[in-house]
């Protein structure tokens, strides 16, 4: 896979990163991580540049997280809205997400980008329960570029080692995210739980 997508790279150059990562994060299952480790062991070998393809790596992240979080938007809440009460259960299951990623959903965007297969949900979920548009920029933005920043210093740095290590170093990492996402869902859980155990003491005091 990695020799037909070298060749597709070395043909068509930074067109083709932005294609791939574009395609990807919007839901093509491609090897993202690896695309950029990749990437940045063709920089260490002269065949790119490194900071253009880190640019080009992070504007094909953002311009498909960005698409998904409108579609997600305009589609997917006008669709749930006007249909989803006829879901029964998975309406309410979807509503109580919409309360949870309001409230902290949005660190699911930057550590979204180190779990495959959850970055290409994050932004759609974003959109469809409305998270604001500047809140999702931030996030999603300076995820993005730290995980482009990453992933091409790794390939750079490892250099013909890349493919050695960076499997390695990959599920470590989705491990590692995975825990933070964890803590981050349990820490909410229980502050929700204790926002609403403080109200009805207040109302009793009033």
């Amino acid at each position: 896979m990695m020799a037909a997508f070298g060749g597709y790279i070395t043909e068509y150059g930074y067109g083709a990163l932005f294609g791939l990562f574009f395609l990807g994060i919007l839901g093509m299952p491609l090897p993202e991580e690896t695309l950029l480790v990749f990437s940045g062991f063709l920089v260490s070998t002269g065949k790119l540049e490194y900071w253009p393809t880190m640019l080009v790596c992070f504007l094909g992240s953002i311009a498909a997280m960005t698409s998904a979080y409108w579609i997600g938007r305009t589609l997917g809440f006008a669709f749930l809205e006007r249909f989803g009460k006829r879901l029964g259960m998975g309406y309410t299951v979807y509503k109580k997400t919409e309360e949870w990623f309001n409230r902290a959903g949005k660190w699911a965007l930057p550590i979204g980008y180190f779990i495959p297969g959850v970055r290409q949900f994050t932004a759609y979920f974003a959109g469809i329960t409305r998270l604001p548009f500047p809140t999702f920029v931030l996030y999603t933005y300076a995820g993005g570029l730290f995980w482009s920043l990453l992933f091409v210093t790794i390939g750079w740095q490892l250099g013909e080692r890349w493919d050695e290590v960076f499997d390695l170093i990959s599920r470590n990492l989705a491990i590692f995210f995975l825990a933070v996402l964890s803590v981050i869902a349990i820490w909410s859980y229980f502050r929700h739980k204790m926002v609403a155990a403080r109200k009805p003491k207040r109302e009793e005091s009033q």
